[in-house]
């Protein structure tokens, strides 16, 4: 007992030392010790592709997306394979599509890219409205996992450890987020990728020491212990090999595919390169990184089945959450029975997983403030490209409203898994900021009606279509198991939810009367080369 209580200490300890690392750096690029206090949202380091490459990448993984990821594969095999493949080719998608036609120029939000087409006010409510529809079920993604990790490591037990956990973890990064601005989170994110690169194939290199580096023998040993046999490494282990369930699948690939590749930080982030080439340098970079942590996220998913076991997976949570501790537990050599157990590996994973979460948070509590204070507030009729100076503490005072919402809603929505959070962060992002943007930067005569159907109607459609699916009732890995309303068989909406999102931005343009289309600026204010200018709006050459 004497031993497991100092073991216990030292990995708390540990723990600790690394958030005080992590509140410090937020403090070194805090606005308030440098000149200038109008930078709590500029984005800094634009000008060095690999820098903004290595910054992009950390917006692009999440904690809450990674473990869903590798429980996917230990779950669903094949089919979880897809949705890794996905992932993969969604920075490949933002490189050849958004890098070539994203106006450049400065701007803080999602509301300085669309109102360079259309009336800056209107269309920055809306931007600000889609921004918070996407970034807070993603923010709750992020906290539930981490907060389970935490309480799973201090040893705080039950229900009651779980909201500790959440709500700890959460004020913590609700601090660093406040404290350090965009310096400190790009900072926080530059960190992130570089030991994410480093701790996913080392995990990898784990699991496969354990089976004598024979890849092989890791899915011989997953497929028994998943208990289907060969039948494990067939498609349709997700959703059955029904045409709805082999659907269900494809959904669910799609809409990760397409939602990941256009959540608003992340177009942000690629917005404000200089030139269209610095945005492809930028995210050919994220490509590179990507694709080797898919790789090893495929090794450390089947790793999981093969050491845990379908029992233990399933004791652990559906498709992600905890099960990254049974694998930890596992490599550590104790029980995996008892992953509460404060192991090296555990308290490594611990502390990479909170930095993982405390960069991404922050970005999505730094998007958010900036979709209140900027897209609806007082400045949002302010001219497409012009930066408003706003007060720090207005600033701040928005992301605490944010994370303290957030928070709230981790804490009391914990019985939903982070995989459902996901699947409605994705489908929202894939059907209002994909139109949205899409029709923007591509159809001249899209209008202000066409927008506000898109954003407000999508996101009808979005939740109507999810509250009648398995994802929130009918199914054990449903957010109310023990009811049933399903009317909508899909679990992931984003194949229906898509066109329908696309067909009301059409309608809405179309409808509106000829005498209110509202005209694209003149002069919109951008910086970059002309030609990148002419394939940013579709305008033609005079």
């Amino acid at each position: 007992m004497s031993s497991l209580a100092d073991e216990r200490a030292i990995a708390i300890s540990v723990f600790l030392v690394f958030l005080a690392g992590c509140l410090f750096i937020s403090m070194l690029t805090s606005p308030d010790l440098h000149e200038g206090m109008d930078d709590f949202f500029a984005p800094q380091g634009s000008t060095n592709p690999l820098r903004q490459g290595i910054a992009f990448t950390g917006d692009f993984i999440s904690a809450a997306g990674v473990l869903y990821l590798c429980g996917i594969v230990a779950v669903g095999s094949y089919d979880g394979i897809l949705v890794i493949a996905a992932t993969a080719l969604s920075p490949v998608l933002m490189k050849i599509w958004l890098a070539e036609r994203l106006p450049t120029g400065p701007g803080w939000s999602l509301g300085d890219v669309l109102s360079r087409r259309l009336p800056a006010g209107p269309a920055r409510r809306a931007a600000g409205i889609a921004t918070l529809v996407v970034s807070i079920p993603l923010l709750i993604a992020q906290l539930v996992p981490i907060g389970q990790i935490t309480a799973s490591l201090m040893g705080l037990p039950g229900e009651h450890g779980e909201m500790a956990g959440i709500a700890l973890v959460g004020i913590l990064i609700l601090s660093c987020a406040a404290i350090g601005g965009v310096r400190g989170s790009t900072l926080l994110q530059i960190v992130k990728t570089v030991g994410f690169l480093l701790v996913a194939p080392l995990l990898a290199a784990l699991v496969l020491a354990r089976f004598d580096w024979d890849y092989g023998e890791v899915l011989a040993q997953a497929a028994q212990g998943s208990g289907a046999g060969e039948a494990y490494l067939a498609p349709g282990r997700l959703f059955g090999t029904d045409f709805v369930g082999r659907l269900d699948t494809l959904s669910l690939a799609v809409t990760v595919l397409l939602g990941t590749a256009f959540l608003p930080h992340l177009v942000m982030r690629l917005s404000t390169s200089r030139t269209a080439e610095s945005a492809r340098r930028a995210s050919s970079w994220a490509v590179a990184a990507i694709c080797l942590i898919s790789v090893a996220v495929a090794v450390i998913g089947y790793g999981m089945q093969a050491l845990a076991g379908a029992k233990q997976l399933e004791d652990a949570g559906p498709r992600g959450s905890n099960n990254l501790l049974l694998l930890a537990a596992a490599l550590d050599g104790s029980d995996p029975n008892s992953p509460d157990s404060p192991g090296t590996l555990l308290t490594f994973i611990a502390c990479a997983a909170f930095l993982t979460v405390l960069a991404s948070a922050s970005v999505l509590l730094l998007a958010g403030s900036a979709a209140i204070v900027h897209d609806m507030g007082r400045h949002r009729h302010a001219p497409a490209g012009q930066v408003n100076p706003h007060r720090p503490l207005r600033a701040r005072i928005a992301l605490v409203i944010v994370g303290v919402v957030c928070i709230a809603l981790a804490v009391f929505g914990r019985t939903a898994d982070a995989q459902f959070w996901l699947v409605l962060t994705y489908t929202e992002a894939a059907t209002v900021v994909l139109p949205a943007l899409g029709c923007a930067l591509l159809w001249r005569d899209f209008t202000l009606r066409g927008l506000r159907w898109c954003v407000y109607g999508g996101t009808l459609v979005t939740l109507a279509l999810l509250a009648v699916s398995p994802a929130v009732s009918g199914s054990p890995d449903s957010v109310f198991p023990d009811e049933d309303w399903v009317v909508f068989p899909l679990y992931a909406p984003g194949l229906l939810s898509v066109p329908l999102a696309f067909l009301l931005a059409w309608a809405g343009t179309r409808l509106t009367p000829a005498s209110r289309i509202e005209p694209a600026p003149a002069n919109p204010q951008r910086t970059g080369r002309s030609e990148d200018l002419l394939s940013a709006t579709g305008a033609r050459r005079p």
